[in-house]
């Protein structure tokens, strides 16, 4: 009978459910609260991933902004979460819950690590006013409009307080990204010759090639100085973490590499 069939969500790894679950949720709960201040914390503010240098920065950031996403568009948990339901779910299945949760988080923190390695390339050793002068040319003069936006009493902020300021704006990452990079190239490495179907091409492409291009498309855009406003050395950070943790683990014997 019909109603005897298993459901497309009871044929889903308990951990790439939950994890798809808690970040629709917490998507919906900051737009929420961002609307009626059901808790009197900004959300996303908080447990957004922040440049290290910055007062806004805490550890926890490092894992907590995976399940942050951009407040105005679906888009971007969505496919966050298509993603990792459609890959993730082979993988927990192979690697089991453990293993998967292990992988998805290395990968995600790695991205992390990446960003913050990004920005303190660009940032770190520069004094406060090379810092304002790179977001819009910020001077002495210049900082009392600043001030105005920063301190609600409308107090002087000093450089270092107006370079923290601004970093702590400019400097801002969510998203599941980086661990469902890493969750992708890992499926490629696994089942490298598994035929996949990508939108508007008629003919399935192995998944080792497809991942593969994906992954060079993300090595492009975090080396090009993209201005699309996408943390694409997170990206490739997650990749780049997932790529070793399997590498390791077949050294050690802990996988057994490709299944075909």
């Amino acid at each position: 009978m019909a109603g005897n069939e298993p459901s497309f969500f009871s044929n889903i790894a308990p951990a790439v459910k939950n994890l798809a679950i808690i970040n629709v949720l917490v998507w919906l709960f900051v737009l929420a609260n961002e609307k009626t201040h059901i808790i009197g914390v900004d959300v996303f503010n908080v447990f957004s991933l922040h440049y290290w240098e910055t007062d806004s920065f805490k550890p926890f950031q490092l894992v907590s902004y995976m399940f942050l996403h951009d407040r105005f568009s679906f888009s971007h948990v969505f496919f966050n979460m298509f993603n990792l339901l459609m890959f993730g779910n082979m993988m927990e299945k192979h690697w089991g819950t453990a293993r998967f949760l292990l992988f998805y988080f290395v990968c995600g923190v790695g991205g992390a690590l990446a960003q913050e390695a990004l920005w303190s390339y660009m940032y770190l050793g520069k004094d406060s006013m090379e810092v304002l002068n790179m977001f819009g040319g910020v001077t002495g003069e210049d900082l009392s409009p600043l001030a105005k936006i920063s301190m609600p009493d409308g107090s002087m902020l000093t450089m270092s307080e107006a370079a923290n300021w601004v970093l702590s704006r400019a400097c801002l990452v969510v998203g599941a990204s980086a661990g469902v990079f890493g969750v992708m190239i890992g499926f490629a490495m696994t089942f490298p010759n598994l035929p996949l179907y990508f939108m508007f091409i008629p003919v399935p492409v192995k998944a080792k090639y497809m991942m593969g291009f994906f992954a060079l498309l993300e090595v492009y855009f975090a080396f090009a100085g993209s201005s699309d406003n996408v943390a694409h050395l997170a990206h490739l950070g997650g990749i780049v973490f997932g790529i070793f943790l399997i590498i390791m683990w077949r050294k050690s014997g802990e996988d057994g590499g490709p299944v075909f």
